[in-house]
């Protein structure tokens, strides 16, 4: 008889975790390894060009498997809804007595673990964060994979570009009355995974375990997968017609990182006013987490705004169409770096630092007339990108501080490996 093929089972959650897990989870295809993808939170991943990719290179097992409670919660947008989002969130941790009793009587993970047998699953790879907070469905997965003994991994679900740690509004807040996070349930993985050291090294000052807090690079903007991924990228047509003037893509950030939101807005307005640019918005990734609403301020907006898109445009085909492209704290600008783009770093639009300005990898503007000085040496042709900067910082982001490697492989090899690896 056949030795069944061991088996890893990823879980989706949005969008940006199929754009970073994707690099990884085409090693397991490669190897002829037939990997599991669970789709938990209503993404409908079938059709998706990384899927599409995916499944032409070989075997890929893909599972839709909603956690409708999780769902309901998590797009509540009422008083209501948000009020009973935090009670669901509240009986869901592990350190109060109503979520113990919870526990006691009514959890039972019996058919997680059934699954996880049936399909000789070796290794659960989870994203970013605890796996007591994206609902019943991934804890029980979790706590079945630890019962007999499976790994357990968490790899990003983006990239941290921030150079200092209270980088959000709640965790200013939390420090303000003296209170730290509490990341022990981070702990709980074989290996918590993060790109690059000096986001690692702040984490593990916060408290993560030094041992399973490693730093593995980026698969996601790995220059081969990156070069691949435009490729494979749906091409951004616009209808309008933008010859002789500037193409300016503008990517917004999630509103709860410590940003400057008259600031930006004063700037959108300037910048859909300058006749000599084309600008086109996009929305963050994180759908729900962009600080501006296109229907609400679009009537504020001028002439030379062009087009206001959400993920139906992928940001590697934006950025390929742009001259030059507006980022401040995501981690797309390092696709623009990969791309050759100019990439605009408007400092004074939040209140973080980034590894854009900390390497000099970016052209930095201060002010709102900033702006206008950048655009006019693109123009001129008097503007250059500083390939040793950026250069660095790739090293830092893509490579964990490192010189070149492959960093898929690097992936593949660590979560497929029979044993565990805290030599670093």
């Amino acid at each position: 008889m056949q030795k069944s093929k061991k088996r890893t089972l990823f879980f989706i959650r949005a969008y940006n975790d199929l754009d970073h897990f994707t690099p990884v989870i085409a090693e397991f295809v490669k190897k002829n390894e037939n990997p599991i993808i669970i789709s938990y939170c209503g993404l409908i991943i079938s059709n998706d060009y990384r899927v599409q990719y995916l499944k032409s290179i070989g075997a890929i097992d893909i599972r839709e498997i909603p956690d409708q409670k999780f769902i309901s919660k998590s797009n509540a947008s009422t008083f209501f809804g948000k009020l009973g989002r935090r009670v669901y969130n509240y009986t869901r941790q592990r350190n109060n007595w109503i979520a113990r009793i919870r526990r006691r009587f009514f959890f039972n993970f019996s058919n997680e673990l059934k699954f996880l047998h049936e399909n000789d699953v070796v290794a659960c790879v989870f994203e970013w964060g605890t796996p007591y907070i994206r609902g019943d469905l991934i804890e029980r997965f979790f706590l079945a994979a630890k019962s007999i003994g499976l790994k357990t991994v968490a790899i990003p679900h983006g990239a941290n570009v921030f150079v200092n740690s209270d980088v959000t509004v709640a965790y200013k807040k939390q420090f303000s009355i003296g209170k730290f996070p509490d990341n022990s349930d981070r702990n709980l993985y074989d290996y918590y995974v993060l790109q690059n050291p000096i986001r690692r090294d702040g984490w593990v000052r916060w408290g993560y375990d030094p041992i399973k807090t490693q730093a593995w690079g980026s698969p996601r903007f790995y220059s081969k997968w990156a070069k691949k991924n435009v490729t494979l990228c749906p091409a951004y047509s616009p209808s309008f017609n933008c010859d002789g003037k500037l193409k300016v893509a503008f990517m917004q950030f999630q509103k709860n990182y410590n940003i400057n939101k008259k600031e930006i807005k004063k700037s959108l307005q300037a910048l859909s006013r300058n006749p000599d640019i084309c600008l086109v918005v996009k929305d963050s990734t994180r759908a729900g987490k962009e600080y501006f609403n296109k229907n609400k301020l679009s009537g504020e907006l001028g002439d030379s705004m062009m087009g206001w898109v959400g993920n139906e445009v992928h940001s590697p085909s934006l950025i390929k169409w742009a001259d030059c492209v507006v980022v401040f704290g995501s981690s797309i600008g390092i696709e623009v770096l990969i791309q050759n783009k100019f990439l605009i770093n408007p400092i004074f639009f939040h209140s973080n630092s980034t590894l854009y300005e900390y390497f000099g990898a970016s052209h930095d503007v201060f002010t709102i007339d900033g702006f206008n000085s950048v655009f006019e040496q693109i123009i001129k042709g008097d503007l250059s990108n500083d390939k040793n900067a950026i250069n660095m910082l790739l090293s830092e982001m893509v490579y964990a501080g490192a010189n070149k490697f492959d960093v898929p492989k690097y992936y593949y090899d660590k979560i497929s490996s029979r044993h565990l690896d805290y030599s670093k």
